[in-house]
């Protein structure tokens, strides 16, 4: 299976005190550097936001989506614009999980026994999907992109409402695995600080 991957590392980080989340350090590294490496079997990717002070392969391109800060489902679809059309399936990835390398495999393992599926999502353990966790097959996810656009812009369109239409099949994953960054608490809980320590 061909499989590319578009990683959302957008968002404004009000409730950070601005501080660029991507640039949050994990066992020495970005939080957006353990989120590329976890796609790292991934032909293709791409990061849909800003590297800010992370250390990227060669190879991974940065966009941004149209408008700047459109929400998630405008960063996806300029993730997939960029791609080449020939990949089965797109992983789609938020940029502030540090540890969810522990997902991408249950999901790639799920993917080919989903044949009545458009993809696999996370799911944690209270049982809800993660939306920014989850491997697409590219035909569908292109036709959900089409179809949830507003007079054509996805300006702030939900990637809960993106992936509506499509037939997920939810895998459980560790509970670490969905852990992402949005608070100084959740900073704190996963082990994440700045450079200067806070």
């Amino acid at each position: 299976m061909l499989l590319d991957a578009v990683i959302l590392m957008g968002g404004r980080a009000s409730r950070l005190d601005g501080v660029a989340k991507g640039d949050l350090r994990v066992g020495g590294r970005t939080l957006l550097e353990r989120v590329v490496a976890a796609a790292g079997g991934a032909r293709d990717r791409v990061v849909v936001g800003d590297a800010g002070a992370s250390v990227l392969p060669p190879g991974v391109r940065i966009v941004r989506e149209d408008p700047p800060f459109g929400g998630p489902a405008a960063a996806v679809a300029a993730g997939v614009h960029e791609l080449a059309d020939d990949a089965d399936a797109v992983l789609l990835l938020a940029g502030d999980q540090p540890f969810v390398a522990d997902a991408v495999p249950l999901l790639l393992a799920a993917l080919p026994g989903a044949t009545d599926g458009d993809g696999t999502r996370a799911v944690d353990g209270r049982g809800r999907p993660q939306h920014l966790t989850c491997i697409v097959r590219r035909v569908a996810l292109v036709t959900a992109i089409d179809a949830a656009g507003i007079g054509g812009s996805l300006d702030g369109v939900s990637m809960r409402r993106l992936l509506e239409p499509l037939r997920m099949v939810d895998v459980a994953v560790p509970e670490r695995a969905t852990m992402d960054v949005d608070t100084w608490a959740d900073a704190h809980a996963v082990g994440a600080t700045e450079g200067g320590g806070r």
